[in-house]
């Protein structure tokens, strides 16, 4: 994906993201895959989580999730987590049940594979 493009966050309600959501991002580079992020549960908890993209076949089947950054109007940059369909599904390391995100902004720092 080139830079200046833009990303249409585009989940209908489905079991991974009940909530659904339709988001647009200004992209500011390339894509790249994303494996294992470090994700705030509030505060300043974080837990290790694998994370992959959702998608609707089979009833829920994991696909690649990418990491681009994006402008975010609060922070100057940020980086955008998508992936399927269905959003995104990640496992956390520490035991906790998996769960479903429709995208993430997270810091740079915060992707660790």
């Amino acid at each position: 994906m080139a830079a200046g493009r833009i990303i249409n966050v585009f989940i209908e309600p489905n079991p991974n993201c009940p909530e659904g959501c339709s988001q647009r991002f200004q992209a500011t580079s390339g894509s790249r895959l994303v494996r294992l992020i470090h994700y705030s549960t509030g505060g300043d908890d974080t837990i290790l989580c694998d994370v992959a993209g959702w998608s609707s076949e089979e009833g829920g089947t994991p696909c690649p999730a990418r990491a681009v950054s994006v402008e975010d109007s609060g922070a100057g940059v940020a980086t955008l987590v998508y992936g399927g369909d269905w959003g995104l599904r990640l496992d956390p390391r520490d035991g906790r049940a998996p769960f479903g995100e429709p995208y993430l902004l997270l810091d740079a720092d915060a992707i660790l594979e």
